[in-house]
């Protein structure tokens, strides 16, 4: 890996812990002054709800400006918000309103950081090593985001509700002035590719809709996290006591951090698994995993359901990997950022559709059922990874290499100041 990456993955660590610890803390922090389900829903919503209206201009934003640039003044305005909110808490002031309305503004930056980080990685890593380097990613989000920052979050919040946001904006600005010591990375789009580059709001979902292979991921991806969403807002009434498998909350704590666990684990093995059985049968192997997963607590309980949803969720945790890496080689540097933005948009923007599904129906029907329809829907998305994913099919659509043995970034001598 090259040390221009390196130094990025400290930033996006430290990025990460940042915004788990803020994610965290402000939904205890809405629980515990309004002790209102719906004031904590709203700051569910305000989390999600920017992936569905804020990543397509965020991809614009990406393509226009440099990406090292973006993520570093990203994560300035995520520090000026989170330090904000930690001010309101200490003051006090109409808490309701304000800790949706910063998450909002936080998840809306946030957009702009993992926008770019894909840029910046295509831009830094040669595509030999590029699986290996999204799976970095992949793990830094997994640990850092879904383990250290949650936990640092409970224990700030039981020593002062000020803390999670003071500790939040200082890593984030740490976070800045790592990126910003990063040179500026040069896009390295050819002559003729810079010509057909256009800046149109939409041609990211433009791009993704006219070509098989990128239609085929966001399709698959939007209906796994439709499917992961109804899934969770059923599991936690199923799994905790009252509910059939009678776990506490720690119990219920361990259990999701182990598809945690699992989805790092196999983000990190991705390169590996990718040598060994080529780029098709891996995305092919995700969705068994976690079809395994939703269907875990149809047959399995205790440590087995633990295990079984570990196991699940390694091979579902290849998938952020790989779907990346296959964006990154068949689109090129000039809409790079704008196609990123429109996959986010019609994938993880699903999550607060799935959810709002799960809530509904699960008012008519056995949370049981909902597991099976889960379970199925991810099961069917095999066909078109079958149909329109195949080595071959991706080899096909793959830009032709850029020149030069490594993708370090343009110095200052050729034209690039380090910003």
């Amino acid at each position: 890996m090259s040390g221009v990456f390196r130094r990025f993955l400290t930033a996006t660590a430290v990025s990460d812990t940042a915004n788990g610890v803020f994610a965290v803390a402000a939904t205890m922090t809405a629980a515990t002054t309004t002790h209102s389900a719906a004031a904590v829903a709203a700051v569910t919503v305000a989390a999600t709800l920017p992936w569905l209206i804020a990543a397509v201009p965020a991809g614009v934003l990406v393509d226009r400006m440099n990406p090292v640039r973006a993520v570093t003044l990203a994560n300035l305005g995520r520090c000026v918000a989170m330090l904000g909110l930690a001010a309101l808490i200490w003051a006090d002031v109409a808490l309701t309103v304000t800790v949706p309305a910063l998450v909002f503004v936080v998840s809306c930056f946030q957009t702009v950081v993992d926008t770019a980080a894909e840029v910046v990685t295509a831009n830094a890593v040669d595509d030999a090593r590029r699986t290996r380097a999204n799976g970095l990613l992949a793990v830094s989000t997994r640990l850092f985001y879904q383990f250290l920052g949650p936990a640092l979050a409970g224990v700030l919040v039981d020593v002062d509700q000020v803390l999670p946001g003071v500790l939040s904006g200082l890593a984030c600005l740490a976070a800045a002035l790592v990126a910003a010591q990063l040179p500026r990375t040069a896009a390295r789009v050819d002559a003729g590719e810079a010509e057909e580059a256009s800046t149109g709001f939409w041609d990211g979902a433009r791009i993704v809709f006219s070509r098989p292979i990128l239609a085929t991921i966001v399709a698959v991806g939007g209906l796994t996290t439709i499917a992961n969403s109804i899934f969770f807002t059923v599991l936690v009434v199923y799994a905790i006591t009252p509910g059939p498998l009678g776990l506490s909350t720690s119990q219920y704590g361990f259990l999701v951090g182990a598809i945690g666990v699992g989805a790092a684990c196999g983000a990190l093995a991705t390169h590996h698994v990718e040598r060994l059985v080529g780029r098709s049968t891996t995305l092919t192997l995700t969705r068994v995993g976690w079809a395994l997963v939703f269907a875990g607590p149809l047959f399995a309980e205790g440590v087995l359901l633990t295990a079984v949803m570990a196991v699940g969720s390694a091979l579902g945790g290849m998938w952020s990997v790989e779907s990346m890496s296959v964006r990154q080689l068949t689109v090129g540097r000039g809409d790079l950022g704008r196609v990123s933005g429109a996959s986010r948009m019609l994938t993880y923007g699903m999550t607060p559709v799935g959810a709002a599904i799960g809530g509904a129906v699960a008012l008519a029907v056995d949370a049981t059922v909902l597991f099976a329809v889960s379970t199925v829907l991810t099961l069917l998305t095999v066909i078109p990874i079958r149909v329109y994913l195949s080595d071959r099919a991706i080899e096909a659509a793959t830009r032709p290499s850029e020149p030069g043995p490594e993708k370090e970034p343009v110095s200052e001598s050729k034209g690039e100041n380090a910003q």
